[in-house]
Protein backbone atom coordinates (compact mmCIF):
# COMPACT_ATOMS: atom_id res chain seq x y z
CA UNK A 1 0.00 0.00 0.00
CA UNK A 2 1.20 3.74 -0.90
CA UNK A 3 -0.74 5.07 2.10
CA UNK A 4 2.59 5.62 4.31
CA UNK A 5 4.65 7.14 1.46
CA UNK A 6 5.40 10.65 0.46
CA UNK A 7 2.12 12.19 -1.41
CA UNK A 8 4.37 13.41 -4.46
CA UNK A 9 7.48 13.08 -5.51
CA UNK A 10 9.40 14.42 -8.96
CA UNK A 11 13.10 12.87 -9.13
CA UNK A 12 15.09 14.45 -12.26
CA UNK A 13 12.02 14.84 -14.22
CA UNK A 14 12.44 16.46 -18.02
CA UNK A 15 9.64 16.62 -20.14
CA UNK A 16 9.28 18.09 -23.19
CA UNK A 17 6.58 19.02 -25.89
CA UNK A 18 7.08 19.16 -29.61
CA UNK A 19 10.95 19.75 -29.66
CA UNK A 20 9.86 22.89 -26.67
CA UNK A 21 11.82 21.37 -23.41
CA UNK A 22 9.08 22.60 -20.95
CA UNK A 23 11.28 20.55 -17.90
CA UNK A 24 14.70 20.33 -17.24
CA UNK A 25 15.65 17.61 -14.20
CA UNK A 26 13.18 19.27 -11.95
CA UNK A 27 12.74 17.83 -8.50
CA UNK A 28 9.66 18.59 -6.60
CA UNK A 29 8.46 17.14 -3.43
CA UNK A 30 4.97 17.40 -1.53
CA UNK A 31 4.89 15.82 1.72
CA UNK A 32 2.39 14.76 4.51
CA UNK A 33 0.80 17.89 5.69
CA UNK A 34 2.00 20.97 3.75
CA UNK A 35 0.98 23.34 1.19
CA UNK A 36 3.30 23.72 -2.24
CA UNK A 37 2.30 26.74 -3.90
CA UNK A 38 3.84 26.78 -7.62
CA UNK A 39 4.09 29.94 -9.50
CA UNK A 40 6.02 31.68 -12.38
CA UNK A 41 5.01 32.41 -15.79
CA UNK A 42 2.78 31.08 -18.34
CA UNK A 43 4.27 27.74 -19.98
CA UNK A 44 6.61 27.87 -17.43
CA UNK A 45 5.25 24.18 -16.41
CA UNK A 46 3.55 24.23 -13.44
CA UNK A 47 0.42 22.77 -14.25
CA UNK A 48 2.50 20.50 -16.67
CA UNK A 49 3.95 18.83 -12.88
CA UNK A 50 0.34 18.46 -11.71
CA UNK A 51 -0.41 16.69 -14.75
CA UNK A 52 2.85 14.25 -14.33
CA UNK A 53 2.06 13.79 -10.69
CA UNK A 54 -1.48 12.27 -11.67
CA UNK A 55 -0.22 10.49 -14.87
CA UNK A 56 -2.08 12.79 -17.67
CA UNK A 57 1.24 12.98 -18.44
CA UNK A 58 4.58 10.78 -18.59
CA UNK A 59 8.07 11.97 -18.53
CA UNK A 60 10.40 12.21 -21.13
CA UNK A 61 13.23 11.10 -18.22
CA UNK A 62 13.37 10.90 -14.21
CA UNK A 63 10.64 9.21 -11.79
CA UNK A 64 7.35 10.40 -10.78
CA UNK A 65 5.44 9.04 -7.97
CA UNK A 66 2.16 9.69 -6.26
CA UNK A 67 2.01 7.64 -2.87
CA UNK A 68 5.21 6.07 -3.10
CA UNK A 69 3.50 4.21 -6.98
CA UNK A 70 4.02 5.72 -10.22
CA UNK A 71 0.70 7.40 -11.58
CA UNK A 72 0.63 4.98 -14.34
CA UNK A 73 -0.37 2.02 -11.48
CA UNK A 74 -1.58 4.51 -8.90
CA UNK A 75 -5.87 2.83 -7.90
CA UNK A 76 -6.37 4.17 -4.40
CA UNK A 77 -7.91 7.48 -5.64
CA UNK A 78 -9.31 8.35 -3.22
CA UNK A 79 -6.29 9.92 -0.99
CA UNK A 80 -6.68 12.34 -3.69
CA UNK A 81 -9.06 15.13 -4.66
CA UNK A 82 -8.88 17.70 -7.50
CA UNK A 83 -9.99 20.64 -8.57
CA UNK A 84 -9.75 22.18 -11.55
CA UNK A 85 -10.37 25.61 -13.37
CA UNK A 86 -14.10 26.32 -14.17
CA UNK A 87 -15.25 24.03 -16.34
CA UNK A 88 -16.51 24.98 -19.88
CA UNK A 89 -20.38 26.26 -20.44
CA UNK A 90 -21.43 23.13 -21.13
CA UNK A 91 -19.99 20.78 -18.24
CA UNK A 92 -21.29 23.45 -15.63
CA UNK A 93 -24.72 23.47 -17.43
CA UNK A 94 -25.34 19.08 -16.80
CA UNK A 95 -28.48 18.73 -15.53
CA UNK A 96 -27.48 17.49 -11.91
CA UNK A 97 -28.25 18.94 -8.50
CA UNK A 98 -25.51 20.20 -6.29
CA UNK A 99 -26.24 16.97 -3.66
CA UNK A 100 -26.11 14.56 -7.18
CA UNK A 101 -22.51 15.77 -8.14
CA UNK A 102 -21.05 15.44 -4.72
CA UNK A 103 -22.46 12.15 -4.12
CA UNK A 104 -21.16 10.42 -7.38
CA UNK A 105 -17.57 11.65 -6.50
CA UNK A 106 -17.56 9.36 -3.65
CA UNK A 107 -15.39 6.54 -4.53
CA UNK A 108 -16.11 2.66 -5.07
CA UNK A 109 -14.76 2.02 -1.65
CA UNK A 110 -17.87 3.80 -0.04
CA UNK A 111 -20.21 2.12 -2.71
CA UNK A 112 -21.32 -0.40 -0.19
CA UNK A 113 -22.76 1.90 2.35
CA UNK A 114 -26.29 2.75 3.06
CA UNK A 115 -27.99 5.42 0.96
CA UNK A 116 -28.46 7.53 3.91
CA UNK A 117 -24.75 7.13 5.26
CA UNK A 118 -24.21 8.63 1.54
CA UNK A 119 -26.36 11.23 1.78
CA UNK A 120 -24.44 12.67 4.88
CA UNK A 121 -21.39 11.99 3.63
CA UNK A 122 -21.96 14.57 0.82
CA UNK A 123 -24.23 16.97 3.03
CA UNK A 124 -21.39 17.66 5.42
CA UNK A 125 -19.44 18.25 2.82
CA UNK A 126 -21.21 20.95 1.16
CA UNK A 127 -21.41 22.17 4.89
CA UNK A 128 -17.52 22.38 5.21
CA UNK A 129 -18.03 24.81 2.19
CA UNK A 130 -20.92 26.58 3.13
CA UNK A 131 -22.74 25.18 0.31
CA UNK A 132 -25.50 22.87 2.37
CA UNK A 133 -28.37 25.09 1.38
CA UNK A 134 -27.71 24.52 -2.33
CA UNK A 135 -27.91 20.67 -2.23
CA UNK A 136 -30.93 20.79 -4.16
CA UNK A 137 -29.73 23.49 -6.96
CA UNK A 138 -28.66 22.55 -10.20
CA UNK A 139 -25.38 23.23 -10.85
CA UNK A 140 -26.44 25.27 -13.77
CA UNK A 141 -28.29 27.77 -11.18
CA UNK A 142 -24.85 28.32 -9.36
CA UNK A 143 -22.25 31.69 -10.08
CA UNK A 144 -18.45 30.55 -10.89
CA UNK A 145 -17.91 31.21 -7.20
CA UNK A 146 -20.45 28.88 -6.05
CA UNK A 147 -19.47 26.46 -8.27
CA UNK A 148 -15.89 25.85 -7.17
CA UNK A 149 -16.95 25.41 -3.70
CA UNK A 150 -19.21 22.92 -5.13
CA UNK A 151 -16.65 20.99 -6.78
CA UNK A 152 -14.04 21.69 -3.41
CA UNK A 153 -17.01 19.50 -1.55
CA UNK A 154 -16.53 17.09 -4.37
CA UNK A 155 -12.70 16.90 -3.43
CA UNK A 156 -13.05 16.51 0.62
CA UNK A 157 -15.91 14.46 0.22
CA UNK A 158 -13.68 10.83 0.34
CA UNK A 159 -11.63 11.94 3.06
CA UNK A 160 -8.15 12.58 0.69
CA UNK A 161 -4.89 13.11 1.97
CA UNK A 162 -3.77 15.33 -0.80
CA UNK A 163 -5.48 18.07 -2.78
CA UNK A 164 -4.77 18.91 -5.92
CA UNK A 165 -5.74 22.76 -7.27
CA UNK A 166 -4.82 24.10 -10.37
CA UNK A 167 -5.54 27.22 -11.27
CA UNK A 168 -9.00 26.90 -8.94
CA UNK A 169 -9.59 30.82 -8.92
CA UNK A 170 -9.42 31.71 -12.73
CA UNK A 171 -12.72 33.60 -13.74
CA UNK A 172 -13.33 34.67 -9.97
CA UNK A 173 -14.10 37.90 -8.50
CA UNK A 174 -11.82 39.33 -5.86
CA UNK A 175 -14.51 37.70 -3.09
CA UNK A 176 -14.84 34.84 -4.47
CA UNK A 177 -11.06 33.99 -4.80
CA UNK A 178 -10.53 34.60 -1.22
CA UNK A 179 -13.61 33.16 0.40
CA UNK A 180 -12.72 29.36 -1.86
CA UNK A 181 -8.95 29.98 -0.19
CA UNK A 182 -10.18 30.64 2.82
CA UNK A 183 -11.54 27.02 2.88
CA UNK A 184 -8.48 25.65 1.30
CA UNK A 185 -6.97 27.12 4.32
CA UNK A 186 -9.44 25.31 6.87
CA UNK A 187 -9.52 21.82 5.20
CA UNK A 188 -5.63 21.97 5.43
CA UNK A 189 -5.38 22.90 8.89
CA UNK A 190 -8.20 20.74 10.59
CA UNK A 191 -7.79 17.42 7.98
CA UNK A 192 -3.78 17.96 8.15
CA UNK A 193 -4.10 17.41 3.93
CA UNK A 194 -1.40 18.22 1.61
CA UNK A 195 -1.90 20.44 -0.79
CA UNK A 196 -0.35 21.48 -4.37
CA UNK A 197 -1.57 24.29 -5.34
CA UNK A 198 -0.95 26.05 -8.97
CA UNK A 199 -1.50 29.71 -8.78
CA UNK A 200 -1.25 33.07 -10.58
CA UNK A 201 -2.89 34.54 -7.64
CA UNK A 202 -0.85 35.92 -4.76
CA UNK A 203 -3.32 36.32 -2.53
CA UNK A 204 -3.15 32.89 -0.72
CA UNK A 205 0.40 33.06 -0.35
CA UNK A 206 -0.12 36.33 1.65
CA UNK A 207 -2.64 34.30 3.95
CA UNK A 208 -1.41 30.08 4.16
CA UNK A 209 1.51 28.68 6.00
CA UNK A 210 2.82 27.88 1.97
CA UNK A 211 6.04 26.81 0.90
CA UNK A 212 6.70 28.50 -2.21
CA UNK A 213 8.18 27.23 -5.47
CA UNK A 214 8.63 28.68 -8.58
CA UNK A 215 8.68 27.16 -11.64
CA UNK A 216 11.04 28.34 -14.11
CA UNK A 217 13.52 27.64 -16.43
CA UNK A 218 12.32 23.89 -16.76
CA UNK A 219 13.61 23.69 -12.67
CA UNK A 220 11.50 24.37 -9.58
CA UNK A 221 13.64 27.19 -7.00
CA UNK A 222 12.13 27.39 -3.78
CA UNK A 223 11.11 31.49 -3.07
CA UNK A 224 9.68 31.18 0.21
CA UNK A 225 10.16 34.55 2.18
CA UNK A 226 9.43 34.41 5.90
CA UNK A 227 5.82 35.66 7.38
CA UNK A 228 5.44 37.53 10.09
CA UNK A 229 5.49 35.94 13.87
CA UNK A 230 7.28 32.77 12.37
CA UNK A 231 10.59 31.86 14.98
CA UNK A 232 13.48 34.49 14.49
CA UNK A 233 11.51 37.11 11.63
CA UNK A 234 10.55 40.26 12.87
CA UNK A 235 8.89 42.84 10.94
CA UNK A 236 5.61 43.35 8.60
CA UNK A 237 4.91 40.16 6.36
CA UNK A 238 6.45 39.69 3.50
CA UNK A 239 5.69 38.19 0.44
CA UNK A 240 6.99 35.35 -1.69
CA UNK A 241 8.74 36.89 -4.20
CA UNK A 242 8.72 35.73 -7.76
CA UNK A 243 11.58 35.69 -10.09
CA UNK A 244 14.05 36.79 -7.48
CA UNK A 245 17.43 35.21 -8.06
CA UNK A 246 17.50 31.60 -5.98
CA UNK A 247 19.85 28.64 -6.30
CA UNK A 248 17.64 25.37 -7.84
CA UNK A 249 16.37 23.09 -4.83
CA UNK A 250 15.12 20.08 -4.43
CA UNK A 251 11.86 20.75 -3.47
CA UNK A 252 11.34 19.58 0.61
CA UNK A 253 8.86 20.43 3.09
CA UNK A 254 10.08 22.39 5.97
CA UNK A 255 6.07 23.15 5.50
CA UNK A 256 -10.60 11.77 -11.27
CA UNK A 257 -11.37 14.13 -14.59
CA UNK A 258 -9.21 15.14 -16.72
CA UNK A 259 -6.97 18.13 -16.21
CA UNK A 260 -5.84 21.13 -18.45
CA UNK A 261 -2.98 22.39 -18.03
CA UNK A 262 -3.63 26.35 -16.95
CA UNK A 263 -0.19 27.42 -17.71
CA UNK A 264 -0.34 27.08 -21.31
CA UNK A 265 -4.12 27.53 -21.99
CA UNK A 266 -3.32 29.33 -25.14
CA UNK A 267 -1.34 26.41 -26.14
CA UNK A 268 -2.50 23.65 -28.39
CA UNK A 269 -0.42 21.53 -25.86
CA UNK A 270 -2.30 21.60 -22.88
CA UNK A 271 -5.58 21.07 -24.44
CA UNK A 272 -4.50 17.28 -25.15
Amino acid sequence: MADTKQPVSLRDVSFSYRGTQVLKGLNLDVNEGEICALVGDNGAGKSTIARLAMGELSPDEGRVRLFGEGPTYFHDWSLVGYVPQLPSEAVSRFPATVLELVSASLYQGSRGLPRKELRRRALDALASVEMEGYAKRLIRELSGGQLQRVRLACALVGGPRLLVLDEPTNGLDAESREGLYGLVAEAHAERGIAVLLVTHDYTPLHTMPCRVMEIADGVARDVTRPRAGEKGQDGPEVTPTVGQEAPEVTAQAAAVEPMADADTNEEEKEEA
